[in-house]
């Protein structure tokens, strides 16, 4: 097949956009970086290897694009063909060779990008030994996929036996020219159409997700102050890479547990892949507390045959949506989410953004539906002419705006779980807590016997249901005589720049809400509250709110929280019994405050770090608010 001709503009695919515009609002962050390596343990031929990773770029079409803008527009070209031929880096002399090779990784996954110079790849040989190499590969997410990794190294394996074996290459990779033109073809298609009916259906009646904070367990889990099982940091790489947003637990399970899992797939007539999402749809129901339950799904994003031997950016994430029943065995449970990310599948290609502009839903940065479940496809067995090679993950090139679980193979042969968060909102969920029941309810489903209904599991082990059920609820505790606005100041100078509130697309961090809340109770005490008083408080529920009640409690007040929904008479009726001499309102709701004097209430500002609303005046008290 022709190389595609260098210099034509073509525009970005969806998958593509979404990373361009996410990359561009912070230029300097390399959390877009994918990244991993190969240990290639055997008396490997450095030569053949940097022939193999020279053969490897000149026919991948993705190492030659370029991206600009013209009018704003983001498009990408084909730039003319370049030789490459990787460094081989020999660390052998050093103390630690391993060691040696990881910093020189690290520094390079923490390089931020340049969109439109690039190139956005690199590979890197590391000789640690006589008979230990290291391939190391690194590349933005907007040139590849998660998918693209898992081709390449298939890519790599079949590339370096035939030179070893002096054969023919085989089978080249497919043209990613070729693939923006299917994607170009879906725009107006009839299997788009289809699609998105399908997913019209799937979708019907379904709640936007609240994000990661939505949970009934993360606030019983949080603060316990357990580290996780390997390492925990906040990064945009890896556990010990730059800091960026990204806050992550890794841990693995032993291969006991996997192949107890293989066992459970097998009785239930599933994939190991898909037994475990069906752990995590059970454990996000159980965690929640809900029956319906909704994650996202990342998909290769392709679907004809020349398709899946092309590397590249096509990937895209859509909803896994599956109802929970107490009564149902856990191998039933199984076979209905393997039947459910099946139809996914047939119905990849629909784009994230399209689906969430069809539900009417907020598009809240690059989160999507829910928790992200990414099962990473791995090669188990990935050989270099007999030599075996072990893949090591160390970035998926993403932002975790939603709580994601991806999911690798361990280096024992058991399974990796990289649990990940923005850190805006790692105070919502405790990733260790998270992981630790995760992995309790695998362990419970999976060894457990055959006919096991969902109503039998908990999400709970035994450490974290004594935690809460005894410990929390022991009344022999001695009172702690602090008041809120107290134990809030304190956590405020503790964690200023945690997040304090998510409502919707609202964030507030510690230091914001005490510093708004302040500035609304010194306003209160200035216009003549005094301790003891009531406060009606008649907002809508979000970040006002929050701000509201607090400034109460600041001020000395008790507040009343009068519903927006309640009718005019009930206002009135709750105001007058309850003595309210005060209402803090917004120009949305004042005139259902009869007064006798012009109420001045101020709109509240739609930015998260803008001032709270002020109080409406009281009215004379012949004249109680409504």
């Amino acid at each position: 097949m022709s190389a595609p001709a260098a210099g034509v503009r073509r525009p970005l695919s969806p998958a593509q956009a979404g990373v361009w515009y996410a990359q561009r609002l912070d230029p300097a962050n390399p959390v877009f970086n994918m990244g991993g390596y190969l240990d290639i343990l055997g008396p490997a031929d450095p030569e053949l290897l940097r022939a193999t990773v020279a053969a490897l770029v000149a026919e991948d079409e993705t190492t030659r694009l370029r991206f600009t803008e013209a009018d704003g527009v983001p498009q990408q070209y084909f730039a003319a063909e370049a030789d490459f031929t990787p460094r081989l880096y020999d660390v052998s002399g050093e103390p630690d060779p391993a060691a040696a090779a990881m910093r020189t990784m690290r520094a390079d996954l923490a390089s931020p990008p340049d969109l439109e110079l690039g190139p956005l790849f690199t590979h890197l040989l590391f000789r640690l030994g006589d008979e230990h190499f290291i391939w190391y590969h690194r590349v933005h997410h907007l040139v590849h996929d998660g998918y693209s990794a898992s081709i390449q190294r298939r890519r790599a394996a079949e590339i370096y036996t035939a030179l070893a074996a002096g054969g023919d290459g085989g089978t080249p990779y497919g043209s990613f020219a070729v693939l923006l033109d299917e994607q170009a073809a879906y725009a107006g298609s009839a299997a788009r159409r289809r699609d998105r009916a399908y997913w019209a259906r799937l979708m019907e009646g379904a709640e936007p997700p609240g994000g990661p904070a939505a949970s009934a367990a993360s606030a019983t889990a949080g603060g316990t102050g357990d580290t996780p099982a390997r390492d925990s940091a906040s990064d945009g790489t890896a556990a010990h890479g730059p800091a960026s947003g990204i806050v992550r637990d890794v841990s693995e399970v032993d291969r006991r547990l996997r192949d107890a899992l293989d066992g459970f797939a097998e009785r239930s007539r599933v994939t190991w892949q898909q037994a475990l999402l069906a752990v995590a749809v059970l454990h996000r129901g159980l965690w929640a507390g809900g029956s319906d339950v909704l994650l996202g799904l990342p998909v290769p994003g392709r679907v004809t045959p020349g398709s899946h031997r092309t590397p590249g950016m096509a990937a895209n994430t859509v909803p896994l949506r599956c109802g929970i029943d107490p009564r149902e065995t856990c191998e039933d449970l199984a076979a209905r989410v393997a039947a459910q990310s099946l139809r996914a599948q047939w119905h990849q290609r629909y784009a994230d953004t399209d689906l969430l502009r069809d539900l009417g839903w907020p598009a809240r940065g690059r989160s999507r539906f829910g928790p992200v479940v990414n099962i990473v496809p791995l090669d188990e067995r990935t050989t270099f002419a007999g030599l075996p090679a072990v893949s090591h993950l160390l970035s998926t090139g993403g932002t975790a705006d939603d709580l994601t679980l991806s999911v690798t193979i361990g280096d024992g042969g058991g399974l990796r779980f990289d649990f990940t968060l923005d850190a805006a909102q790692a105070g919502s969920v405790d990733l260790a807590a998270y992981r630790r029941s995760f992995v309790h309810l695998l362990s419970a489903v999976v060894t457990g016997p055959a006919g096991r209904t969902v109503a039998e599991l908990d999400v709970c082990d035994a450490e974290e249901r004594v935690r809460v059920v005894e410990r929390w609820n022991d009344t022999a505790a001695p009172p702690e005589h602090r008041s809120v606005p107290a134990v809030f100041a304190a956590q405020a100078a503790r964690t200023p720049d945690a997040t304090a509130i998510i409502h919707g697309d609202h964030h507030l961090t510690y230091h914001h809400l005490d510093t708004h809340a302040n500035q609304l109770a010194h306003h209160l005490t200035a216009t003549g509250t005094h301790r003891g008083d009531i406060i009606g408080v008649l907002l809508e529920r979000g970040t006002h709110l929050a701000t509201a009640l607090l400034a109460t409690l600041k001020a000395g007040a008790a507040y009343a929280v009068l519903d927006p929904d309640f009718p005019d008479e009930r206002l009135t009726t709750t105001t007058t019994d309850a003595h309210i001499t005060t209402v803090i309102t917004t120009t949305q709701h004042h005139h259902r405050l009869p007064t006798t004097s012009p109420p001045t209430p101020s709109t509240p500002s739609t930015s998260p770090t803008s001032p709270p609303p002020h109080p409406t005046p009281p009215p004379p008290a012949t004249t109680p608010p409504a």
